[in-house]
């Protein structure tokens, strides 16, 4: 009998393409729940679990008893309770690097849709057919202004890179990352209220932990710039959304650009709606054809290293194999 493959979050098309190269080796078996008891049950005989949104908690991986393995799609992996699946010697593996300078490019997107006030230029167009120059209309340049990036990671060094080509000035907070190890990339290190008070245009990517929830409320809004924008691509709670709906309405920033959320999906009441100075994407950074390739790519790789009890390339529980 063929290893089962479990694989949640039915809706998403990803990996499609790919299931052919399992046949013959697994079962792949995709089922439409989310709620925990419906994913115990679906899980119970599964050899390994390929997922993207579905949460994967402790009692999830109890009903499991014959589990291999556990592959996400995609970076984040709060979803997965890593530290149960470690104790049983299940290894967790993800895809960190398929979309790097993806997100990045998207982030960027966003800020100089927002300094350019497009959000509100194009409702205008298609109400009025024309826009004329007057001063509400006047945007800004991104060329010598300064980006303040919260998470110096491989996504927060890619948009780095594409700022510097606009001839931005960089001011980076990350407490994980020295100076030394960054001499060459032409940027200054500071403390996060330092950042806050210097930037013109502010994004966030770094990763959502105990630490970083709420990083952003509202002692640090009142930091901020009242001609800065703030963008977010990385995690939804690191912002609390409450001080930062508060400083928008309050005009104490100029705008802000979210691809992540508190709460996932939004409802049509979300109080962001509307509003010209805020530009929202449904959580989709990372969705162009080439990342997506790379994405299925690296996930395939993962789950036939697991299968033959190798160990894969972006394991996160690397204990697993230090021992």
């Amino acid at each position: 009998m063929l290893p089962k493959i479990l694989r949640t979050d039915a809706e998403l098309e990803i990996l499609e393409p790919r299931l052919h190269k399992l046949a013959g080796i697994a079962e792949v078996v995709t089922t439409p729940h989310y709620d925990e008891a419906g994913l115990m049950e679906a899980a119970r005989d599964a050899a390994l679990i390929l997922t993207c949104y579905a949460e994967i908690t402790a009692k999830v991986i109890e009903a499991a008893a014959d589990l291999k393995g556990i592959v996400k799609y995609g970076v984040g992996v709060n979803s997965i309770d890593i530290d149960t699946a470690t104790r049983r010697g299940i290894m967790v593996a993800n895809c960190p690097r398929y979309g790097t300078e993806t997100v990045a490019e998207h982030a960027f997107c966003l800020l100089i849709a927002l300094a350019r006030k497009l959000p509100k230029l194009q409702r205008l167009m298609r109400e009025e057919a024309w826009v004329w120059p007057e001063a509400e209309h006047r945007g800004n340049d991104m060329s010598g202004k300064t980006l303040g990036l919260i998470g110096y990671g491989h996504i927060g060094r890619a948009m780095g890179r594409q700022a510097r080509g606009f001839g931005m000035q960089l001011l980076v907070c990350d407490p994980y990352v020295s100076p030394e190890s960054a001499a060459a990339d032409d940027v200054s290190f500071c403390s996060l209220d330092d950042l806050l008070e210097g930037a013109d245009y502010i994004s966030v990517h770094c990763i959502l932990t105990p630490e970083t929830r709420g990083l952003l409320g509202e002692a640090e809004f009142r930091r901020m710039k009242d001609t800065a924008y703030l963008v977010n691509v990385s995690r939804g709670p690191i912002i609390d959304e409450a001080a930062l709906i508060r400083a928008l309405k309050e005009n104490r920033i100029a705008g802000a650009g979210f691809d992540v959320y508190d709460q996932e999906p939004l409802t049509p009441d979300y109080p962001l709606f509307g509003m010209d100075n805020v530009i929202l994407t449904p959580h989709l950074a990372w969705y162009t054809e080439e990342a997506f390739e790379r994405c299925e790519d690296q996930t395939l790789e993962s789950v036939l290293d697991i299968l033959a009890g190798k160990r894969p390339q972006n394991l996160k529980n690397t204990e697993l194999f230090d021992q």
